[in-house]
């Protein structure tokens, strides 16, 4: 059966989702949630980029509840209301609108945090958030982009840049993570390889222009 990336994976035939492989990809798809990936993020940064990681992790967590919260209690009241097919919200049209909240809610939320005197290497991960977001959603207008992908390869390429072994680790859970998206038909080939490639050249040019790694 062709693949038609605007209809949920569960509303293919039953034989479609049948068997360990299709379990196994659905469970890494759930493991690598962009939730847990943005979360994750944020506490490698908060982990390995400042001088202490005492003071790295409190900055982390003010991120985490200034901007990875609010889009995520969105996410799952709209999920309650019935707004998203499901929770991978394989509706493309769907997200628009969870793009755009969290554009806009990271972008009020910058403006708070750099009074507050946040560390570059934090700015330049929610400036590279935003970037992401805005590239994705804009894409997302007329093609399904891959957010598992773009998610992954973000934590996987900041993980790189400040602790290389766990960045190797995370890049091949990475591909794993595209090969699970394909499995389930939430996505093809191109729209994976898409959002690794979004993903890594945003993070990459945020770090090096604003952020600081070793």
């Amino acid at each position: 059966m062709t693949q038609q990336p605007n209809i949920p994976a569960r509303a293919y035939d039953d034989h479609t989702q049948l068997g360990a492989s299709y379990m196994l990809a659905r469970r890494i798809s759930q493991i690598f949630h962009p939730v847990l990936m943005n979360l994750a993020s944020f506490l490698i940064v908060g982990f390995a980029a400042l001088a202490t990681r005492t003071t790295g992790l409190l900055w982390a967590g003010i991120c985490i509840l200034a901007i990875l919260i609010p889009p995520v209690v969105f996410y799952y009241v709209r999920l309650r209301q019935g707004a998203y097919s499901d929770e991978d919200i394989s509706v493309r049209e769907q997200r628009n609108e969870l793009y755009l909240f969290s554009l806009v809610w990271a972008v009020l939320a910058i403006g708070g945090l750099v009074l507050l005197g946040v560390p570059r290497p934090f700015l330049a991960l929610i400036l590279a958030g935003v970037g992401l977001g805005l590239v994705n959603g804009l894409i997302n207008l007329f093609w399904k982009i891959s957010a598992h992908a773009s998610s992954v390869a973000s934590v996987a390429t900041i993980a790189l840049l400040y602790w290389r072994p766990i960045g190797i680790v995370l890049w091949i859970a990475a591909i794993t993570v595209g090969w699970a998206r394909v499995r389930t038909r939430n996505h093809t080939v191109l729209q994976v390889l898409a959002g690794f490639t979004t993903a890594t050249l945003i993070v990459v040019v945020a770090f090096t222009l604003i952020g600081q790694y070793a």
